[in-house]
């Protein structure tokens, strides 16, 4: 499980949302420049990348629902 700290689970929804879609563009493009020097070891290392901030927002927006009730 992800144990986030207070700093990123305190921004609002739209902000971590916001920045979680920059970071994921940018780490996917950086997945397609290595897949086309055909670097088979940096691809599957950013699609880990993308997939670890995937969870990162998803449970720091879910912290917040549960902190609202």
């Amino acid at each position: 499980m992800v144990k986030l700290p207070g700093k990123v689970c305190d921004n609002p929804v739209p902000y971590l949302i916001i920045v979680g879609v920059v970071v994921s563009a940018f780490i996917f493009r950086s997945l397609l420049n290595y897949a086309d020097e055909g670097n088979l070891i940096m691809v599957i290392l950013m699609a880990v990348a993308v997939g670890f901030i995937a969870i990162v927002i998803t449970k720091a927006i879910q912290y917040q629902q549960i902190k609202e009730l």
